[in-house]
């Protein structure tokens, strides 16, 4: 207690026991602590045990002087403020008072002593002593309960924390793993309040059908390892309707220790991971559904692939056969017609003769429709050899090659600066015969026919446009313009087989590009397709932009 002053310890040390004796009377009365030491090797043995108030020494010891005590008193952590009161003779000179000062005495007390003397110094010291011991006891007692207040409210924090805490956490005692702390979100989880002071087993009984879950905690128990667990699985009436439910958490046990370093109990930590582990499996059943998909599916293209291979090994050979067998007839046709011509054809009336022409010119069209079919079903099958191509001097080539469909005629062509673009030179080179060709063609009824060719770029590609002021189409019809044996107009009116511009189709889409048409009836067409650039024409678009 504060209020009780602490007892005072004095050491008397003198070789003479009758002095000591002496000693002991003057301040037995006043309930000192008195300690005997016949030596100056005992004392400094006596103060290693304990602290004294004052120590009262005699100078002249038999086996060292005070002096020499004092001296090594003072050297010492533990005793360098402990007043020493030197007792001396009373025929003592001046330099060895001075000595013992020197040294760390803080008074002399001359022999034979005065009793009022000895005990007014004496009770000094003690008063003092007891003065600094009551003001460390306040200190120490106000260290205590500062270390206390932090302690407490870092108990408060920690448990504040512990509450508001994302996880579920708890703290088991003992072998029966008692419940000491639960925060909110563990009762949220166990679906039912936690009495403290109880067992697990207790509390939630359905995890004696689980025993790994008690054996984990008292394998941390009784080892102090640690036990660090991803998505266990758990298995308690969460509801409270006696079904139950599975859980998966991410766990964490560590062991608690006291005071002594002994393991006490258990804190575990858990962070439930139930709907990351189901949306997992959902998506793992899904990918495995889906690999199950992808694999029939690629079991349905190898399949069809097969057909398709085969249906193409038949076409090929329904084209040779066309080629072979069809021909032959109709060039057998055409032959003896002409010799039937020649032979007997002036001989033959007007209508005579008009039937054997149609004869001929029939057989050569059908003659000429069965190569352009051979020509559409060989253009899917044909290798692109995909390079650079001038489309502007593709273009003029291509008017040189149908300058004889424009001899007689007044015929204006306008070719426009056109750039380079990525494509097949021989398939890219029907298109264009097509397009110009059949701009030749269906401006055969003007009198000053004009055809343009012009492209401007779009993103990476070339549009490109072949435009006429020919006949045109009515915009209905233009679904009809790109497929096979599909004629706006009758063979009378303009020769052909309706192929062309299917195979003009069939080639830009191969490019990767599309068609399209434009036109009005009397007020000519426009013919348009994409491509892409040239890499090397798309650099110097950029550099020119």
């Amino acid at each position: 207690m504060l209020d009780t002053p602490p007892q005072a310890s004095i050491l008397l040390v003198d070789d003479l026991p009758s002095n000591l004796i002496a000693l002991e009377a003057l301040l037995a009365p006043f309930g000192y602590r008195l300690v005997r030491a016949a030596s100056g090797h005992e004392a400094l043995r006596c103060t290693l045990q304990e602290d004294f108030a004052v120590i009262l020494l005699d100078v002249r010891l038999g086996d060292m002087s005070g002096i020499e005590v004092t001296a090594m008193l003072r050297d010492r952590e533990r005793t360098r403020h402990t007043p020493v009161l030197l007792m001396t003779a009373a025929n003592s000179d001046d330099r060895e008072r001075l000595e013992g000062y020197a040294h760390g005495a803080v008074d002399y007390l001359r022999k034979p002593l005065v009793p009022e003397v000895l005990r007014a110094k004496v009770a000094v010291f003690v008063d003092l002593y007891r003065a600094r011991e009551s003001l460390r006891r306040h200190e120490e007692l106000l260290r205590a309960r500062e270390r206390e207040a932090l302690e407490n409210a870092h108990r408060e924090r920690l448990h504040h924390l512990l509450i508001q805490a994302p996880a579920a956490i708890t703290i088991l005692r003992g072998a029966e793993l008692v419940y000491e702390f639960a925060n909110p979100l563990y009762e949220t989880i166990i679906g039912r309040p936690v009495t403290l002071g109880k067992p697990l087993r207790e509390v939630v009984p359905e995890l004696a059908a689980q025993p790994q879950v008690l054996e984990r905690l008292r394998h941390v128990l009784e080892t102090g390892e640690p036990f660090d667990g991803t998505e266990i699985s758990m298995k308690w009436d969460r509801h409270g309707t006696g079904e139950l439910v599975e859980g998966f958490f991410n766990i964490f046990y560590q062991p608690v220790r006291d005071d002594r370093g002994r393991i006490s109990g258990v804190l575990t930590f858990s962070v439930e991971v139930t709907e990351q582990v189901l949306a997992r499996r959902k998506a793992e059943s899904l990918a495995e559904d889906l690999n199950q998909l992808n694999s029939e599916l690629e079991r349905r293209v190898r399949e069809r692939t097969a057909q398709l291979q085969e249906a193409n090994h038949e076409l090929e050979s329904f084209s040779y056969s066309v080629s072979h067998d069809l021909r032959a007839p109709l060039r057998h046709i055409t032959g003896f017609a002409q010799l039937l011509a020649r032979k007997v054809g002036p001989k033959l009336d007007d209508a005579s003769r008009g039937y054997l022409d149609t004869i001929i010119s029939a057989a050569q069209q059908g003659g000429t429709l069965i190569d352009d079919l051979l020509s559409f079903s060989r253009m899917s099958r044909a290798e692109l050899r995909k390079r650079p191509v001038d489309l502007r001097a593709l273009m003029e080539e291509v008017r040189r090659e149908l300058a004889s469909d424009a001899s007689g005629r007044h015929v204006e062509w306008r070719i426009g600066e056109l750039p380079q673009v990525e494509a097949d030179p021989a398939l890219l080179r029907q298109v264009a015969r097509n397009l110009l060709g059949n701009a030749l063609k269906y401006t055969r009824p003007r009198p000053h026919a004009v055809i343009e060719v012009g492209a401007h770029p779009v993103d990476n590609d070339v549009e490109v446009w072949v435009r006429d002021n020919g006949v045109g189409f009515e915009m209905q019809y233009v679904d009809k313009l790109f497929g096979v044996f599909q004629r706006l107009h009758t063979h009378d009116e303009f020769e052909g087989t309706g192929i062309g511009l299917a195979n003009v189709r069939r080639i830009i889409s191969r490019h990767g590009g599309r068609t399209w048409a434009e036109g009005a009836l009397g007020q000519g067409a426009t013919f348009h397709f994409s491509l892409p650039r040239a890499r090397l024409e798309t650099k110097d678009d950029h550099r020119r932009e």
